[in-house]
């Protein structure tokens, strides 16, 4: 069995046309209606509820951006593919799958298909892959899973696994209660301001952290549920 462990990072969207949109439905609340009041408001309060919900979109894989994408196959060393700009996401995706579709392939003419293993990796990793693919119009490998649910064969979600199905545990707080290491001086929340300042590098850096964390927990969990992973 080959276990693929799996962790993306993404951005919120770039597009002016959605970031307008997103401003222009953002009006006061109903109880202000001087238009001295309502000027006040949208230049007091306003701002910070258009880059709110714009940063919102990066958890919206129909407007937000996938970054960098990591991936370690078993205890093989983490790798990862990075979009420098808008225009690159596809091009990295693409990498993703051919250098992944190659490692599965193995010499063989059928793909081996993996235990893809990562954090909330059901609800949000894989379901934000496939969005970006049909936007982007990038073809997905047979082996990726399509609509994986939490406790299938082809996945396994360290969050699931922990929190149960309705549960949520953040991966810092599970690497605490497990005594691994954490994320650091890097989270996620820094990822959109990292890729405006170009720093691509310290992105990918944290998602391949990010993997080798979600390699970390999987293992442990394996001794738990007498497994051995590989």
């Amino acid at each position: 069995m080959t276990h693929l462990y799996l962790d993306i990072e993404t951005i919120p969207s770039r597009s002016a046309v959605v970031c307008e949109r997103i401003a222009a439905a953002i009006t006061p609340p109903g109880n202000i209606t001087k238009a001295e009041t309502i000027a006040a408001w949208e230049a007091d309060k306003k701002p910070a509820l258009v880059k709110e919900a714009i940063a919102k979109t990066s958890f919206d894989g129909a407007h937000g951006s996938i970054c960098c994408i990591g991936w370690a196959f078993d205890g093989e060393k983490a790798s990862s593919s990075s979009a420098l700009d808008a225009g690159d996401e596809a091009d990295a995706l693409e990498e993703f799958f051919g250098i992944a579709s190659l490692k599965l392939k193995n010499g063989s003419s059928l793909f081996m298909a993996p235990v893809i293993v990562g954090h909330n990796v059901v609800n949000f990793d894989i379901r934000f892959i496939w969005q970006r693919a049909i936007v982007l119009g990038v073809r997905v490998p047979s082996w990726f899973p399509r609509d994986p649910k939490p406790w299938g064969n082809d996945v396994f979600d360290t969050m699931t696994a922990f929190a149960g199905a309705r549960g949520m545990i953040g991966m810092d707080r599970l690497c605490e209660a497990l005594g691994l290491e954490g994320k650091g001086e890097v989270d996620g929340s820094m990822v959109a301001d990292l890729f405006d300042a170009g720093d691509h590098g310290k992105i990918a850096d944290y998602c391949r952290a990010d993997v080798e964390r979600t390699r970390a927990i999987h293992r442990r969990m394996m001794v738990a549920f007498g497994q051995e992973a590989a």
